[in-house]
């Protein structure tokens, strides 16, 4: 006791005032500096975030990483989703609008000539009455293919060309104002319901995109060069890493 009598009250720099224990107080540059770097940690976090999260928000139905889902609309029509893939209902006012806020969908509509179906992809609008047909929008594209039937594509209110019939397909750009119609086999339209990537003069950016919706995490494509070159292959959507490997072997070698 008589030892721990000679101990001194308090640690130096460190005031008491009742039950009240004030530390020295940090520098005002470090606090700057930790406040700073939380607030860019938040701002990437966000930034990160934002995307998915307005999705969510918007959409009616969404599927995850690797996900493929089936929707019933209320008329009958179906809706296949592919992985990491958003659509927003809107059946309304005698209306049947879909809105594609992300990834790939495939549609077998329901015919009715009274209520027409559209689909919403950016500023891409397809509109049929009963068909069955795939849409796809990445950052640079909207792609529009059919299986059966025919359709009408436009955008901002105006046609993009004639219409489409089975095995037509349109890519519009996003980023760049091009439209280019070709032809392709009914039975590779959306084959990702079949776990099957079929690409044709693809970017190799938009395949990057479509893959990476397949596996956790994000891909980023260092080399932005590269993003617009055209690929054309198959891809086994069940090994992604795979795929990849191959893609990369198709640029070395393209």
């Amino acid at each position: 006791w008589a030892e721990l009598a000679q101990l001194p009250v308090q640690p130096p720099g460190i005031e008491t005032a009742g039950n009240v224990v004030r530390l020295p107080a940090r520098s005002p540059r470090s606090v700057r500096w930790f406040a700073a770097a939380a607030a860019v940690a938040a701002a990437c976090v966000l930034f990160v975030a934002f995307p998915v999260l307005h999705r969510h928000l918007m959409a009616d139905y969404t599927t995850g990483v690797a996900e493929l889902r089936e929707v019933v609309l209320p008329d009958g029509s179906v809706v296949d989703l592919d992985a990491g893939s958003a659509i927003a209902v809107d059946y309304e006012d005698g209306d049947r609008r879909i809105t594609l806020l992300s990834g790939q969908a495939f549609f077998q509509v329901t015919r009715d000539t009274q209520r027409p179906f559209s689909v919403l992809a950016g500023e891409v609008t397809v509109v049929v009455t009963g068909t069955s047909f795939g849409v796809g929008k990445t950052a640079t594209t909207v792609d529009v293919a059919v299986q059966s039937g025919t359709v009408e594509v436009l955008r901002n209110g105006k046609r993009l060309s004639d219409a489409l019939a089975m095995g037509d397909r349109l890519v519009i750009g996003r980023t760049h104002p091009s439209v280019e119609r070709e032809r392709m086999a009914p039975d590779s339209v959306a084959a990702w319901r079949s776990r099957r990537l079929v690409v044709v003069d693809s970017s190799f950016g938009d395949i990057v995109e479509t893959l990476g919706r397949h596996l956790p995490g994000a891909l980023v494509v260092a080399d932005r060069s590269l993003n617009r070159q055209a690929i054309t292959g198959v891809f086994d959507l069940t090994q992604p890493v795979d795929a990849l490997r191959g893609l990369t072997g198709q640029r070395h070698h393209g």
